[in-house]
C-alpha cells in the first residue's frame, strides 16, 4: 500500500491509457462534430447509482476495491481534462448544445481514498 497508481497502461492493468490522452481524444471527437460536448460528457460521467454501488462493493471488499478506486479516478481525470479543453477553445462555444443545460463535473471519489490511491 505505499505504490502510488501509475499513469501509464503498461505499469497499470486497470488504467487502459493516460486520461489526458483519452480526454483529448474525445475532444478531437466534439472538434470533429462527431459528437457534442454533452453526448462526451455523458460518455464519461459514471452515473450516481452506478458510483454509489462500486463503491459500497469496493469498500464490504477492499481486496477488490483497488480496480474500483482506478477506473472511477481515471475518468474523474478524464473529465477534469475535458472540461479544460472545452474552457481554454475559445471556439468551443458553437460544439454546445444551447438547449442542453451543461453537466457539472463529476463528484470526487470519497475522502477515504484521499488525494493518492495506493496499490497493494
Amino acid at each position: 500500500m505505499d505504490q502510488t497508481v501509475p499513469v501509464a497502461g503498461h505499469d497499470n492493468p486497470w488504467a487502459i491509457r493516460n486520461p489526458i490522452d483519452e480526454a483529448r481524444d474525445l475532444y478531437t471527437m466534439v472538434r470533429c462534430g462527431s459528437c457534442s460536448v454533452e453526448e462526451i460528457r455523458e460518455l464519461i460521467a459514471v452515473p450516481k447509482p452506478v458510483e454509489e454501488a462500486l463503491l459500497a462493493y469496493a469498500e464490504r471488499y477492499p481486496k477488490d476495491g483497488q480496480p474500483i478506486y482506478c477506473v472511477l479516478l481515471f475518468r474523474e481525470k478524464v473529465a477534469t481534462e475535458f472540461e479544460r479543453l472545452i474552457e481554454t477553445d475559445s471556439s468551443s462555444a458553437e460544439y454546445e448544445q444551447t438547449s442542453v443545460p451543461e453537466q457539472s463535473l463529476p463528484e470526487h471519489l470519497p475522502e477515504q481514498l484521499g488525494t493518492e490511491v495506493l496499490v497493494n
